[in-house]
């Protein structure tokens, strides 16, 4: 499974909007077919899409051509340029912010999650960085002490910290930890590696396999204000479990993503004798 990152908003310098470079001339696309099967809407992502996949990084922070201008061009509804403006959104090539205008997004970045994120960020010449927000010992929840495998009550560690890439906070961490684990964590483990490094120091092996589920759902507000979103913001929210080689559980937590800015992709190979 690989965890793909993107920046929802224009980089620092970049004034997104009718304030910024246009990405590209309207005169330079090529009208729709109103005779294709294709829908209008995703013929004019299409065609909006072509040049910022031409050449993405220069167009960072660029406006698109508004509502009105498309609208005239190529003589289509305002819903389908909605729609197709849309469909770029969830492309990651474009975002949209209320008073701001379409622009180009930022290139995503792509995180293989068996492997140690700072890592990959660190030959995408990105930084990354924690910060720490609490460690204590807590009686462990039902739900967490199913998952590691302890009693419910027992002692376990809980840790809560921020991630972030480039300055740029974009992940709220809550971790459990078993006791026999937690011990080997020092304090400038939690402040300097991601969540791979750490348990492989911690254990002085890797750990061996994940489990990991996915869902968007609504955030509370102490982790919304933690992120700079909303309170009640649908966000990406992970549920894991790390294992060690032996099969014991050493890990279990969450993470809460900007859902705009993420997405997860499963390349596995099919077993034979299944059928979908």
């Amino acid at each position: 499974m690989s965890l793909t990152v993107s920046r929802a908003d224009p980089p620092p310098g970049a004034l997104p909007g009718r304030d910024a470079p246009g990405a590209f001339g309207l005169e330079s696309l090529q009208p729709l077919d109103t005779t294709s099967a294709m829908p209008l809407y995703m013929q004019l992502a299409e065609r909006l899409a072509a040049p910022i996949r031409a050449d993405h990084a220069a167009l960072v922070g660029h406006a698109l051509p508004t509502e009105l201008e498309c609208m005239a061009y190529f003589g289509v509804s305002r819903p389908t340029v909605r729609q197709a403006m849309a469909q770029l959104v969830s492309m990651g090539l474009v975002a949209r912010g209320r008073g701001r205008g379409t622009f180009v997004a930022p290139e995503r970045l792509n995180h293989d999650v068996s492997l140690a994120f700072e890592d990959e960020m660190r030959a995408a010449r990105r930084t990354v960085r924690f910060q720490v927000l609490s460690r204590t010992r807590v009686p462990a929840p039902a739900a967490v002490a199913q998952r590691l495998g302890v009693p419910v009550g027992e002692a376990v560690e809980h840790i809560e910290r921020l991630r972030f890439l480039d300055d740029e906070v974009f992940a709220f961490e809550q971790r459990f930890l078993p006791l026999p684990v937690a011990e080997h964590v020092t304090a400038a483990m939690l402040s300097t590696k991601a969540i791979i490094s750490l348990l492989t120091e911690a254990m002085g092996q890797s750990p061996a396999r994940i489990t990991n589920t996915v869902r968007c759902i609504p955030t509370e507000a102490r982790i919304a204000r933690a992120l700079g979103v909303p309170s009640r913001t649908p966000l990406l929210h992970t549920e894991h479990t790390y294992y060690a080689a032996s099969g014991a559980p050493v890990l279990h937590g969450t993470v809460w993503f900007h859902g705009e800015r993420f997405q997860f992709t499963l390349d596995s190979p099919i077993q034979s004798g299944t059928h979908g």
